[in-house]
């Protein structure tokens, strides 16, 4: 059985259609649960009334906690076998489930990937032409956080996992960009993955959604994530990821120290602090010699570099 864990929280507009995504699903051994995020309009009670339609449902309602902390009471409440993360204003093609099972079950995979089409409107409909297929160990599965596929395995959403992968693994609570914060350990721990680039569900991003916000304390939160990600890599010895973190770790920070108000943050000087530790990592990591002389110019003067780099654009 596959648990379908849906986390809810002030979507009444958009839920029915996820649901009934899911509920239409041509592979049926579904457990669906729908955690109810405390949300403050009908969320409540549309979850109510599909369960009452369909046996396969169990509502779960609960205080308010964030996302990830309603990923996790999902996991926690999960019987089946296997996992599969849904945000509550996206929705599936009717094959996904099915198609994405078959794939993991016939390369003897961990985790199983899809694509998904971003949308803004319904009337789209997918094109379902048959993609490539990719199989990975779990460090090559891990590089692929830094190429062309790095969405489609960065977030949480869009997946088949094994169970047992969350044995000792949860969605950081309070914490934004919770999939940059845990996707590239579930990675680590699979002994296989399989990507394909077939496309299977609708990715609805609304104007009024936090991560359609980058403002300033996203990218806080951003930094937060690599510099956990830069560790952990280390701990585990791949160096060359470590340095390949820490150098989207140095854009990431430009980007924060130039922003408007970043003078206005209550922990600035922590973070100048940990950019400046930053640098004697980078010192010691092989890049190219452009990337290197110009992140040594930014530490010695900020200003006159970063207008080079606007006037030039050299990277």
């Amino acid at each position: 059985m596959i648990s379908i864990i849906i986390p809810i929280y002030n979507v009444e507009a958009y839920l029915p259609r996820c649901i009934k995504s899911v509920i239409n699903q041509t592979y049926r051994d579904l457990e669906i649960l729908l955690i109810d995020d405390g949300s403050p309009d009908k969320c409540p009670q549309i979850c109510d009334i599909y369960a009452q339609k369909d046996d396969r449902i169990r509502v779960i309602h609960k205080v308010n906690g964030g996302l990830s902390d309603a990923r996790n009471c999902g996991i926690n409440h999960a019987t089946g076998e296997y996992l599969f993360f849904l945000d509550s204003d996206d929705w599936l093609h009717p094959n996904t489930i099915e198609d994405l099972y078959q794939l993991l079950i016939k390369q003897n995979a961990d985790i199983s990937v899809g694509n998904f089409l971003r949308t803004d409107s319904e009337e789209i409909k997918m094109q379902q032409e048959n993609g490539d297929v990719f199989t990975y160990n779990n460090v090559e599965a891990i590089g692929q956080l830094f190429n062309e596929h790095y969405v489609e395995m960065v977030v949480a959403w869009g997946k088949i996992y094994r169970k047992n992968l969350f044995d000792s693994i949860r969605f950081p609570v309070g914490k934004l960009h919770e999939d940059e914060f845990t996707t590239y350990k579930l990675l680590y721990e699979a002994k296989k993955v399989v990507l394909t680039e077939r496309a299977y569900l609708y990715y609805w991003q609304r104007a009024d959604s936090i991560m359609g916000q980058k403002n300033i304390h996203n990218l806080v939160m951003v930094i937060e994530a690599y510099e956990e990600r830069a560790l952990f890599f280390e701990n585990k010895k791949l160096y060359d990821y470590q340095y390949k973190t820490e150098r989207t770790l140095f854009w990431q920070y430009m980007e924060l120290l130039e922003r408007e108000h970043f003078n206005l943050l209550e922990h600035q000087n922590d973070i100048r602090q940990k950019f400046l530790q930053l640098k004697k990592r980078l010192d010691n990591c092989k890049f190219s010699l452009k990337f290197t002389l110009f992140y040594r110019m930014y530490y010695f003067n900020p200003r006159i570099t970063s207008l080079m780099l606007k006037i030039h654009k050299v990277f």
